[in-house]
């Protein structure tokens, strides 16, 4: 098995205190219960009971400001257990963990990371927490469809790429990438990102192997602007810089949407979803409480409020979600986190944009 292969299994193409819970087992015939309604066993109740005792959670997250709001409120007014949300970068995410982890400071009880390489090194160093006595995680379309790696993280397709469009400026619709190619929309009219993160780089690669298999060289005809980061190229969408973009997630274009901006947007088929990996550190000091907020995050009622606007592996969620309609395709982690492959993407890329 190379490297990066537990995790790259996750990113194939889908379709649409002390730590009470460490002696937990499956309590024979009972059922665990959880979040869903079902009946509790006395051991998770157990859980259950030290968690609201500890109070807390800090959430180290990456995920999308709507699935943070929604995962908060509904985790706070469930349980009465106060959720703390930190948004900081992947970068000074890895440096807190590690600090955490080697001098035993209080910080993250759960968290939402795209650091993929960082995630299986140290899944692999035995740094996360075990998720096997989960009561929501044992439903099979967590354990048998790969969003669940080795009981110790989940992968999420909470952030969908879509087709979007300024509609003060555009009056049609864009409902496939091919549709990026027609002429009036050359000189600048269209916004992206460049393929740098290797994650940007894979969802280029993702159009050629769906939509066109030659969109890199015609895509440049085009002439379109280039961006630095997905903030910035959203930013120029509803501020009119451009009219159309082909790199912008649903859950920003609906913020966007909420606060005015003149956008609208479809959801291609296949459409693009970048992973947000959920694990509960071993340096968490309050595990009883993380471990009730991934219980929570991946069953039904947390699904339908985290997976809106993203993608929900839970057949009982998936049609009510914005990618329930589409073939979903995460991430190639495989290639992503191959540095031969991206230098070789990217200095393709070059030849034909710079």
């Amino acid at each position: 098995m190379s490297k990066h292969a537990r995790l790259a299994r996750a990113g194939a193409a889908l379709l649409a205190t002390s730590l009470v819970v460490a002696g937990c087992g499956s309590g024979g015939d009972e059922p665990q219960g959880g979040t869903s309604g079902e009946p509790v066993s006395a051991e998770w109740q157990a859980v259950i009971d030290a968690a609201k005792q500890e109070g807390h959670v800090t959430w180290y997250s990456v995920a999308p400001a709507g699935v943070r709001d929604a995962l908060k409120e509904g985790f706070e007014k469930k349980y009465g257990i106060t959720v703390e949300i930190r948004t900081i970068s992947t970068a000074e995410m890895n440096a807190a963990l590690e600090a955490e982890h080697d001098t035993g400071v209080d910080g993250a009880d759960v968290v939402t990371s795209v650091g993929y390489g960082w995630i299986q090194e140290k899944a692999e160093a035995g740094w996360f927490v075990d998720l096997s006595n989960v009561p929501s995680l044992q439903a099979p379309e967590w354990t048998d469809s790969g969003y669940l790696v080795d009981n110790l993280y989940i992968t999420a397709p909470l952030g969908l790429l879509v087709l979007a469009w300024n509609t003060q400026l555009f009056d049609g619709e864009i409902n496939t990438y091919d549709d990026l190619l027609d002429p009036k929309l050359a000189g600048g009219v269209i916004g992206t990102v460049r393929p740098e993160p290797a994650l940007h780089a894979d969802h280029w690669a993702f159009i050629e192997e769906n939509f066109n298999q030659d969109w890199l060289a015609e895509f440049a005809k085009q002439k379109p602007a280039i961006y630095p980061s997905a903030f910035a190229n959203q930013e120029a969408l509803a501020a009119g810089e451009i009219a159309v973009s082909a790199f912008v997630s649903a859950t920003d274009i609906l913020a966007l949407q909420d606060q005015g901006a003149p956008l609208d947007f479809r959801v291609p088929s296949p459409v693009w979803a970048a992973q947000n990996v959920f694990f509960v550190p071993e340096s968490s000091h309050r595990k009883n409480a993380a471990l009730l907020f991934i219980d929570y995050f991946t069953s039904e009622e947390g699904q339908r409020a985290a997976a809106k606007y993203g993608y929900s592996p839970l057949k009982s969620v998936a049609p009510e979600t914005l990618g329930g309609q589409s073939k979903v395709v995460l991430t190639n982690l495989e290639r992503a986190l191959d540095p031969d492959w991206h230098a070789d993407y990217l200095a393709a890329w070059r030849e034909l944009y710079e």
